[in-house]
């Protein structure tokens, strides 16, 4: 008489509920007794535990299985460790060990990856309209598209209308300032980046026809010229200003590539992302760095198109003088002196070494421009101030700036799509004791 197997309790393990399949599978022949059948169930027990593992494994681990691990953090909370299971632009998900747990991306500041960045960047960096920064070995192409490329064959297709400049080769931190003025310089053509006699920068002004493996063909005055690329330290591709770019978030992958994302999403072991100038890319998970939630909520006024920055007209000289005019001329510094090539766009400060303005365009997204203006002591003459915040022909914020005082706030709304106009003005035509710095000025949603 077949005897009746005691009753189990539920149970959520695969291997458990395959043992109990085990049961019911017929036995023929001399197993037929229950001693054989247990022997049976035995077997089948030990071969799904070699094949599903440890019985006490849950399906939501077995789910989340090869999922990478990530840092989440927040504004002003702890940082969450867990498993990734989905993220794009609108919020993420993770396995902790307090169960999955979902984030919206307003409640994100940083998405936090295991992967290193590489020692050393990639000698070719191209810099894109949308503010991306792109590193690879070599750039080839022409007005129809152009690839960036590295040694180990991967290959990133890169629409015309979003380029905005490639650096060739590392250069020398000295002439990192000079490069970022070449690519800068307001103008409506293509340039060539050259390096001179005496560790010097010029650039020269014309078409890019195309970049093959050792060479440019430029169009020089109408004639097209071959440059080897030895020669070269950088191209520039004039573009039409984009006056409406929405907020992106940024995508740092581990060869120090920082994306702008428009939008993205995870799936298995890739990323797939949306810039904002609609360029598609995808980036294997393993590559992945970090992503920057944040970035889409606030931008740096150091990381926008200058429109124009020039100082106001004080001393009159009989003719003009373009060194003395660019150095008086508003400009970005660190700690008072020049940015460096690692600096990052939150640790720079607008200089204004004497009265003048400089104009930006506000991008998409963004409602409010904020920072402190302090003086710049270096003598201990000052002189009263007026700053000034302008939209169009707006004015829609003036303080006026003592001679007494060490700083002032500003805090105003912008719109979308218009020019902004900062200002520093006095009485004085001897412009003695005006320097001021626009304390790491930025832009909020």
């Amino acid at each position: 008489m077949q005897q009746s197997n005691p009753k189990r309790q539920p149970t959520s393990s695969p291997a458990l509920a395959l043992w109990a399949l085990a049961s019911l599978v017929p036995v023929t022949g001399d197993c037929s007794d229950a001693k054989a059948k247990t022997t049976m169930s035995i077997v089948c027990l030990l071969a799904a535990l070699c094949f599903l593992g440890n019985p006490r494994t849950s399906l939501g681990q077995v789910l989340t299985e090869g999922a990478i691990e990530v840092s989440v953090s927040g504004f002003g909370s702890n940082a969450i460790q867990g498993r990734l299971l989905t993220a794009d632009e609108n919020q993420l998900t993770i396995q902790t060990s307090n169960g999955p747990q979902e984030k919206l991306a307003s409640d994100v500041s940083l998405l936090s990856f295991p992967n290193k960045l590489d020692a050393q960047k990639q000698p070719v960096e191209v810099t894109l309209l949308d503010g991306s920064r792109v590193y690879g070995d070599k750039i080839v192409g022409n007005s129809s598209g152009w690839k960036l490329m590295n040694s180990s064959g991967q290959e990133i297709a890169l629409a015309a209308k979003s380029m905005r400049a490639a650096r060739l080769k590392t250069i020398p931190k000295e002439l990192t300032e000079a490069w970022q003025t070449a690519v800068k310089e307001l103008s409506e053509t293509d340039a060539v980046i050259v390096l001179r006699a005496g560790e010097s920068i010029d650039r020269i002004d014309g078409i890019i026809v195309q970049v093959q493996e050792s060479n440019v063909s430029f169009e020089l005055d109408g004639e097209q010229i071959e440059i080897p690329l030895e020669k070269l330290v950088g191209l520039v591709w004039f573009q039409r200003a984009i006056e409406r770019i929405r907020p992106a978030m940024e995508i740092t992958t581990t060869n120090h590539s920082v994306w702008m994302a428009e939008s993205f999403r995870v799936k298995s072991s890739v990323l797939d992302l949306n810039s904002p100038l609609g360029q598609t890319v995808s980036l294997p998970l393993s590559k992945i760095y970090s992503i920057n939630y944040s970035s889409a909520n606030i931008r740096w006024l150091s990381e926008l198109e200058i429109i124009e920055a020039t100082a106001a007209k004080g001393i009159d000289f009989k003719s003009s003088i373009p060194s003395l005019e660019r150095s008086l001329a508003p400009r970005f510094v660190m700690n008072g002196r020049s940015p460096t090539a690692a600096a990052s766009s939150g640790d720079k400060d607008l200089y204004f070494p004497s009265p003048g303005r400089f104009v930006f365009r506000a991008p998409e997204g963004f409602t409010t421009f904020q920072c402190q203006v302090q003086r710049k002591d270096e003598g201990t003459q000052r002189t009263d101030l007026s700053i000034e915040v302008w939209q169009d022909d707006q004015r829609i914020s003036q303080q006026a700036f003592a001679f007494d005082q060490d700083s002032i706030e500003i805090n105003v709304p912008i719109q979308a799509g218009k020019k902004v106009i900062l200002s520093v003005a006095c009485q004085s035509k001897l412009m003695i004791g005006t320097e001021v710095q626009w304390k790491q000025p930025i832009l909020k949603r």
